[in-house]
């Protein structure tokens, strides 16, 4: 016999509920939805009995004093009541991220067997679905372990994150962490059991300083602390700016443009201490590629433009050559390979023969040298209606504009076009192309949408392939890895660092050197302010007054068509 409907209504009822034990349920519910309960539940418990006894020890107060003193809640009372929340992070997320790892390692041990039973034939062995899969569907490919404990607890040893108790931590703070894990992961360390302290010890060690104990306390004032001044920092590299052996640490760096960095729509300026980052990243033998949407085809100096101020930097501190062979830049997402040369400006790759990057990367089914010239003109045809349906439906203020290779929506006023109508024309296009033949891009660009012929996966495995670097060893950093971003196809091919300024870009430079044990040098050496400059070769300071001049002649050219303005001609009186 079944309950009837006044029966079950009865039961979810406030007065058949317990106020107390519904709270520790609802707290409980993050642990068994994790499949936590292990790892945490023993926490929370706890945290619940001492909260008991800070609730039992202020009414007894209460009681002796009958009342004369000022009422005071406990914080269990003013929790119980608001189902508010445990108060207990010092307790619980160490073992949260510490599960939240775990899922992940499992995850991607059960993706690993499927690529090793798979190759090219159908798995020996039904499809499997991870813990982690089945809580997060749209979950992709982790490409190296991630020490997810660990990285919490250095970044709440710098910002002290459990100590909050009114607000909870934040999408940002996730990310931090998140990225934080990554770096570390890209030194090959591995948390697992005790030997995980020693191996943190190696890497997060700031070389002038003593060595300390604990991981959290290392990190919180080596990996993590805001100075950038450090007096007593040694030269960890050498005079002549040679390779140095040993550097622990991603083997290709690939870059978004845009809010990467430099601002959106800007150029690369004035940017002293990413400048160097990158500057001693290339001595350090890392190769360094910025795979940008902007597409001039081969008109390279107009990409030599958009980074005059790093170029300009490269020059005043002399980088060698076999360093400036370590730069590349892809336009178009993965169109058009430049290289930096000796004269400190961007030159074409060969794209067909021997050594052609076309050529040599052949093999891979979605590199352009693979695609079909009527393919491309069907894909574009079908984005440009799109487009402008979108624009006479939604009434856009703006024009649209297409290239060999791609086709834009810019705006035709100093008015931007709203962030929720780019995302609306984006997801058109994504809808009217489906699942086209060749690979492509509609994505977000803040100020304008595009859709490009090729993505960041393709570009950015082409390198890898023409380079002979692993996905593993390989670190893409960009701001642009929601669904209607041109980051997020690189997730699929390499590690990947979400950030969102060029500033967070700088931030994270640092961090991979400073877990590589390579001394940094101070503010004012790097900004030209006096003091000796103690970075890798040229010990002169730099000053970027030479490349401010030149802003406005960078300024001229229109950085979505490539074209040069004219000059303002000057008025007779």
């Amino acid at each position: 016999m079944s309950f009837s409907s006044r029966r079950r209504n009865y039961l979810l009822t406030p007065h058949r509920r317990d106020g107390l034990t519904e709270w520790m349920k609802s707290m409980l519910t993050h642990s068994f939805v994790l499949d936590a309960l292990d790892e945490t539940a023993p926490g929370t418990f706890a945290h619940c009995e001492m909260l008991i006894e800070e609730h039992r020890k202020i009414a007894q107060e209460e009681n002796d004093d009958n009342g004369a003193g000022t009422p005071r809640l406990s914080r269990l009372k003013q929790l119980v009541p608001s189902v508010g929340i445990l108060d207990a992070l010092d307790e619980t997320a160490p073992g949260t991220f510490a599960h939240c790892e775990m899922l992940i390692e499992e995850h991607r041990k059960i993706a690993q067997e499927e690529n090793d039973d798979n190759g090219d034939s159908t798995p020996r062995h039904p499809l499997r679905l991870s813990k982690l899969k089945q809580l997060v569907p749209s979950v992709g490919t982790f490409h190296t372990h991630l020490p997810l404990r660990k990285a919490f607890e250095a970044y709440n040893a710098k910002y002290c994150l459990t100590a909050r108790h009114h607000v909870q931590i934040t999408f940002n703070e996730l990310r931090h962490i998140l990225n934080l894990a990554q770096i570390m992961a890209m030194r090959g360390i591995q948390c697992h059991d005790e030997e995980c302290d020693i191996s943190y010890d190696r890497w997060t060690q700031p070389i002038s300083e003593a060595r300390m104990s604990k991981v959290a306390l290392e990190f919180s004032r080596g990996l993590i602390r805001d100075d950038d001044n450090d007096d007593d920092e040694e030269d960890a590299t050498s005079e002549n700016g040679g390779e140095m052996d040993g550097f622990e640490g991603p083997k290709m760096i690939t870059f978004d443009g845009d809010q990467t960095l430099y601002s959106d729509g800007a150029n690369f300026e004035s940017n002293p201490k990413l400048a160097n980052h990158l500057y001693v990243l290339l001595l350090k033998g890392v190769t360094i590629a910025v795979v940008t949407a902007a597409g001039y085809e081969y008109e390279s100096e107009k990409y030599t433009l958009r980074l005059s101020g790093l170029f300009a930097y490269f020059k005043e501190k002399s980088l060698p050559p076999e360093a400036c062979a370590r730069f590349y830049l892809f336009g178009g997402e993965c169109n058009y390979l430049l290289h930096l040369g000796q004269d400190y400006k961007l030159h074409p790759v060969k794209e067909t023969g021997a050594g052609g990057w076309m050529s040599s990367t052949k093999y891979i089914p979605d590199t352009p040298g693979n695609w079909d010239d009527e393919q491309i003109k069907d894909l574009l045809d079908k984005a440009e209606t799109t487009v402008n349906d979108c624009v006479t439906k939604l009434k856009i203020r703006g024009r649209v504009l297409r290239k060999k290779r791609a086709v834009g929506l810019i705006p035709t006023t100093a008015t931007a076009i709203p962030r929720e109508v780019l995302d609306e024309v984006v997801l058109c296009i994504q809808h009217a192309l489906g699942n086209m033949d060749l690979p492509y891009c509609a994505f977000n660009g803040g100020r304008d949408a595009w859709v490009d012929v090729g993505n960041k996966r393709v570009g950015v495995q082409i390198l890898q392939s023409y380079m002979g670097i692993e996905m593993h060893e390989t670190l893409h950093i960009g701001d642009q890895f929601l669904n209607t971003g041109n980051d997020y196809a690189a997730r699929s091919i390499c590690p990947c660092v979400w950030i969102t300024d060029p500033e967070e870009t700088t931030y994270i430079l640092k961090s991979i050197l400073r877990l590589a044990g390579v001394a940094l040098p101070t503010v004012e050496s790097v900004e030209g302010g006096g003091g000796e400059d103690t970075s890798v070769g040229s010990k002169k300071s730099i000053s970027f007054s030479d490349v401010l001049r030149r802003k406005s002649s960078v300024e001229l050219m229109d950085v979505y068509t490539g074209e040069m303005k004219q000059l303002p001609q000057p008025q007779d009186k």
